[in-house]
């Protein structure tokens, strides 16, 4: 059974469709929504009626710019595959889509002609636009990203990916279950930050919670000073103690406090950022405050040492960096130069072999969920593949699951 994350979850912010709505109030409505539904326990879809899986065509950045992403993702789809028996091993045919110039009209045209039972990629947005324009019953299609096309649904194509904007809503979610309902966000000024930011907003105030104070913070140890400082009205409080000494005319020993209605923090930003806005929480008298994030904090590498100012953050995550499974594996990539900051990637190569073998199940049983190492896999009405998430939390330099 599970009790997870991201479960009622309806739309979402993403980066194709943000200018759509920045600048102006999202005209998404907010309905509240029963806090116990979130703990609803959900049965697994029981590994029985495989589908038969003959011959795999994998579309993958194995040269150019994202040729690293290109090749932690077919690892994964490597490593899965080696768990089946010889007999069941289906054959493998690469379209490397690295060049800039590829044709994946023609790509596509070949595959039609090649005895494809499924096939796993593109990675680029732009390509699985390009392909959801030329696709057929034919060839069912698992991208690795999602279409800028939000709510476009064809039979064919199921889309997988790892969103960012699945951590936000889990943590959103996370936050109201520990009983924190007042947040402010911190979060870096681009469109990244942005995204994840309003995700996080729109799904902690669905479920009735209320955002304080948005801050966003250019990179610099100064700046992110002075915006954590101005997010937790610290300089409001020292006027008002100043204003105390006047009137009473004598010094007063004072300590600076939290407004009284902030109750939880949301910070984004990667490891580098955290482990400068953390202490600067800390500093600055929020050392108790709860405090939430996303798993760009941390590459899935243990390091006690420099994880230490990371220490108390929450956060959500995928089962695989935290559980038993591949061990050996694991290690060999956490140990590699060029993998260990792809280990993610490498999980979503694994799931996507999962997803093509159980993708008949995942249509029929559309509320039970498919056990992944990116996550608790369901199938929407859009035939795109969300997932549910763990929670885990800094505690001594290290990244612990907890109970949700």
């Amino acid at each position: 059974m599970l009790c997870s994350c991201n479960t009622n979850y309806i739309k979402i912010i993403t980066e194709d469709n943000y200018n759509k709505v920045e600048g102006k109030e999202t005209e998404l409505k907010k309905p509240q929504i029963n806090i116990d539904e979130l703990l609803i326990e959900k049965e697994p879809i029981k590994l029985a009626n495989l589908t038969p899986i003959n011959k795999i065509a994998i579309l993958l950045p194995m040269t150019g710019k994202y040729s690293k992403i290109g090749r932690a993702i077919y690892d994964g789809i490597d490593l899965e595959l080696n768990t089946l028996l010889a007999e069941n091993k289906p054959e493998i045919v690469i379209y490397d889509t690295g060049d800039n110039d590829i044709n994946i009209k023609n790509i596509y045209s070949e595959m039609l002609t090649s005895n494809f039972d499924f096939v796993i990629g593109p990675l680029k947005k732009s390509l699985i636009d390009k392909i959801m324009r030329y696709a057929s019953d034919s060839i069912p299609i698992l991208t690795l990203n999602y279409s800028s096309k939000i709510n476009e649904k064809l039979n064919s194509i199921f889309q997988f990916g790892l969103l960012p904007e699945d951590e936000a809503i889990c943590v959103a979610e996370k936050a109201i279950i520990d009983g924190n309902n007042n947040a402010s966000l911190l979060y870096p000024n681009n469109k990244w930050g942005v995204r994840i930011a309003e995700s996080f907003s729109f799904r902690f105030e669905e479920l009735g919670g209320k955002i304080i104070d948005k801050i966003s913070y250019e990179e610099d140890n100064k700046k992110i000073n002075s915006s954590v400082r101005s997010l937790l009205k610290i300089e409001d409080s020292i006027n008002r103690k100043n204003k105390i000494q006047n009137i009473l005319n004598t010094k007063l020993q004072y300590k600076p406090y939290i407004i009284n209605n902030l109750d939880t923090i949301f910070a984004v930003g990667n490891s580098k950022n955290m482990r400068s806005i953390k202490p600067q929480f800390n500093f600055n008298y929020a050392e108790n405050l709860p405090f939430y994030s996303t798993s760009h904090i941390y590459s899935g590498v243990k390091n006690k040492e420099l994880n230490e100012d990371l220490n108390e953050i929450k956060f959500c995550d995928i089962p695989w960096l935290y559980n038993k499974n591949n061990i050996s594996e694991k290690k060999y990539f956490r140990e590699s130069a060029e993998k260990k900051d792809l280990l993610r990637f490498i999980a979503l190569g694994m799931d996507s072999i999962k997803i093509i073998r159980n993708i008949e199940d995942l249509k029929l049983y559309k509320n039970k969920y498919l056990p992944g190492s990116t996550g608790y896999l369901q199938l929407d009405e859009f035939n795109k593949i969300r997932r549910d998430l763990i929670i885990v939390k800094f505690k001594n330099g290290q990244a612990k699951k907890i109970p949700f």
